[in-house]
């Protein structure tokens, strides 16, 4: 390949029981603690025999405010694991993978991933589990050129405030970031009240769309907000009102949600909607959400991404990692070659739209990164 390859989606932050850029360890901790209750890839067990724990304790079901977060001792743990105490007994999720002892991952580290794997830039995202973290990304594309570009982050149930509009306002301008970092997950601070795309939310869709600068979304198949339906529906009034603003949809259409099977897919017609009309676009990122029920090279996913591109065409998509995330299933550089290598229903340019070009149109940032536009 003749041009240089992007991860649209990276993470490289302090150690976990940090404040990781949040004013204090407790807030970091609450963001954690609700995370690995929504999280649902990796089972919760027992350490006592590392049995499957089938009940939810971090949080009451019933109240998604911080007033629903339970008292039971969580905590960071070592070796990639959160933990907590039910009853006298210990659990703990494998969140990251085991050989990441403080839970840390140094912009070193994932350039050393990146070099090997051939990578040449790397989009980071900001998720409240690793931190607020604009600075550092900052700092990490101060010192290494043309290979990380940043993601702003926002406290999303207090985003159309004047504090948090001139937090943003910061982080684009003097620290530079490229773009705008959005998880829906992140409003349970105010139990989702109001919604995203409530009128009350306009002040922040304003200051994103007069950025020009892209929104990565992380959306949930079952949450407050509905199904993944009724989140496409409220992304599709943002749509509605600031059509000037341009959309990623982080870890890409959860296709395993609309697959009979023998793996065809029937999509909503909001999503179709959405790839079709407007302004936004989806990762390729399998591997983090297949790896744990399938194997290496994961050939029912290409089936499944054979039918996006013929769908809605390779301009739609761009390939992403989820590094480090993703070495609980399989090495960075497999997280590429699963698609590069096997992925012969692709043409080159299809396979170059992907692995660059539609990263650079989305991110105005990355035009030039690799001496070549």
């Amino acid at each position: 390949m003749d041009y240089a390859i992007i991860d649209c989606h990276a993470h490289i932050f302090p150690p976990a029981a940090t404040a990781a850029g949040f004013p204090d360890v407790a807030t970091h901790l609450l963001h954690q603690q609700r995370s690995m209750h929504m999280h649902g890839n990796q089972p919760y067990r027992r350490f006592r025999d590392r049995s499957v724990v089938t009940d939810r304790p971090l949080w009451d079901p019933a109240d998604p405010s911080p007033a629903g977060r339970r008292d039971v001792n969580f905590r960071v743990g070592t070796h990639g694991r959160y933990e907590w105490t039910v009853d006298g007994e210990d659990q703990y999720v494998q969140f990251l993978a085991p050989w990441m002892d403080r839970l840390e991952m140094p912009a070193e580290t994932l350039l050393a991933y990146m070099d090997y794997a051939g990578v040449q830039t790397a989009v980071l995202q900001n998720e409240h589990i690793y931190g607020n973290l604009a600075a550092e990304f900052a700092a990490a594309a101060r010192a290494h050129p043309g290979r990380f570009v940043g993601l702003a982050q926002v406290e999303e149930a207090f985003a159309y405030t004047d504090a948090e509009l001139q937090r943003l306002d910061d982080e684009i301008g003097r620290l530079g970031m490229a773009g705008f970092y959005f998880t829906t997950t992140g409003m349970f601070r105010s139990g989702y009240k109001p919604m995203h795309s409530d009128l009350a939310y306009d002040p922040y869709w304003t200051f994103v769309e007069r950025s020009g600068l892209p929104v990565f979304w992380v959306q949930s198949g079952s949450s407050p907000v509905g199904t993944y339906e009724d989140e496409m529906r409220h992304l599709a009034r943002i749509v509605e009102r600031f059509p000037g603003i341009r959309h990623l949809l982080v870890h890409g259409v959860p296709t395993s949600l609309y697959a009979d099977e023998n793996d065809r897919l029937a999509l909503p017609s909001i999503i179709g909607e959405l790839l079709t009309q407007a302004p936004v676009s989806a990762e390729i990122l399998y591997p983090i959400a297949w790896g744990g029920k399938q194997e290496y090279p994961y050939a029912r996913a290409h089936t499944h991404i054979r039918q996006l591109l013929d769908r809605f065409g390779a301009g739609r998509f761009l390939w992403g990692s989820d590094a480090p995330n993703v070495d609980r299933y399989c090495t960075y550089a497999q997280s590429l070659t699963y698609f590069t290598r096997y992925s012969d229903y692709l043409s080159e340019a299809d396979r170059r739209a992907i692995l660059h070009d539609n990263a650079v149109a989305l991110i105005p940032a990355l035009v030039g990164s690799d001496g070549k536009g």
